[in-house]
This record gives C-alpha cells, sequence and structure tokens, in this order.
C-alpha cells in the first residue's frame, strides 16, 4: 500500500483549500491527515485503473496552481499534470536525451555513408522522442531504406545482410565498431524504460520503434566490420 506523508503533502505546496488526487489503494499517513485537515485540502481519488501503479502524478488546473510555480521534485508530464522526477515516462524521455547525445558522439567517429545513416538514427532518435513527449503516433517506421520487417529480418541473419556470422565484440574491433556496440546497448536500455514506462503497452509504436532502432544499429554495426 502506498502511504502518502505528510512531508509529500508539504512539498506539493498546495494551496489551502486545494485538491489532492489520492492513488488508488494509498492512504494518509496520520499526520498527513492532520495537514491536510489543517489546510482545507479536498482528498479525492485519483482518475486511473484500480490497481494501476501511481507515480505521484497531480493534475493541475488554472483554478488550482501550485503557487511560486512547480516544486523542484516535481516536472510537467503534460500542459495540465505534474508528476515526480522518477516517473518512468520522465525516466524514459531522460533516457532517449542521453541516447541522442550519444548518437552524436559515436557519429563524430564516422565517415561517408556511415556518418549519413547515423544522421538518419539521429533524427529517427528525435521522432521517437518527439512522439513520446506529445502523445502523437510514430510515422510508418523505415529506416536506411527498410521497413520494420525488413530490419528484423536484416539483424536476425548477419550472413545474408554483411557476410558475416554474429560477432563477439573484442577491445581490438576499432573505435567506431566499439562506439556502435556501446550505442545499441543503451537503445536496449531506452526500449527497456520504454517497455516499463507503458506497462500495459498503450504506446507499442515507440517500443517496436526502440526495437528497431537497436537492429539498425547493429546493423551499422555489422557493417563496420
Amino acid at each position: 500500500m502506498q502511504l502518502i506523508t505528510e512531508a509529500f503533502l508539504r512539498a506539493l505546496c498546495l494551496p489551502a483549500g486545494s485538491g489532492f488526487a489520492l492513488p488508488a489503494g494509498a492512504k494518509l499517513s496520520p499526520l498527513a491527515e492532520e495537514f491536510a485537515r489543517a489546510q482545507h485540502l479536498k482528498i479525492a481519488p485519483f482518475a486511473q485503473s484500480e490497481g494501476a501503479p501511481w507515480h505521484g502524478e497531480m493534475p493541475m488546473t488554472q483554478q488550482s496552481p501550485v503557487p511560486g510555480g512547480k516544486p523542484e521534485h516535481m516536472t510537467h508530464l503534460n500542459g495540465t499534470t505534474l508528476v515526480l522526477k522518477t516517473h518512468p515516462r520522465i525516466q524514459l524521455r531522460g533516457k532517449l536525451d542521453s541516447l541522442e547525445a550519444l548518437v552524436l558522439l559515436t557519429l563524430q567517429e564516422a565517415q561517408g555513408a556511415q556518418r549519413q545513416q547515423l544522421e538518419e538514427v539521429y533524427t529517427f532518435t528525435q521522432a521517437i522522442l518527439g512522439c513520446e513527449v506529445k502523445a502523437t503516433p510514430m510515422p510508418p517506421l523505415r529506416l536506411f531504406g527498410l521497413n520494420s520487417a525488413e530490419l528484423r529480418r536484416a539483424s536476425h541473419h548477419p550472413k545474408e545482410f554483411a557476410g558475416i556470422a554474429h560477432p563477439v565484440p573484442h577491445g581490438d574491433m576499432g573505435r567506431l565498431s566499439l562506439a556502435l556496440n556501446y550505442l545499441r546497448t543503451q537503445v536496449r536500455e531506452a526500449e527497456l524504460c520504454a517497455v516499463n514506462a507503458f506497462a500495459k503497452g498503450t504506446r507499442p509504436d515507440l517500443i517496436e520503434a526502440l526495437n528497431r532502432l537497436s537492429s539498425a544499429v547493429y546493423l551499422l554495426f555489422l557493417k563496420s566490420l
């Protein structure tokens, strides 16, 4: 059971008489109840599916703004909802931001066609982040002229694609190859963050996009060898 403490309520800086959305299955601690009564807070159930995980979401309206701006430990999930910075979707955004930075670093090691393909990877990563933040669907998936099914097949059959078997990374592969291998692992971590953020399968398009992005980076890794 989630226990909402007095310290947590105080940190939200809610104005007296405003509302607080109590997550499903949660309860106020005795001190939190006293604080809520003293501040005349209106405690109401949070509008979410029963048993769904709660991550500190606090719906806001223009009638109940947070005085002085949002608390430092919270951030906007969208234009109307504040969440804790540990919210899975905020963690996913941070991971995608880091991924973009890593793509740019890897790009500095590449030349010619591979540089152009990494620029395509960068644009695709930006699109994933943009679609998550704006809650818009991903456009048709295509990288290096390959669609989703073709990317998956190529990554599963490296001999057909690159003429070599699945390689075991080692320290003598060269800087670009090692950078691409590391980039591939970070795409995988971003995919796990997406699965955690959308545990009920509400954004299969984002998860598929990250899965195929890791395939695309793996193909670049194969090409570098």
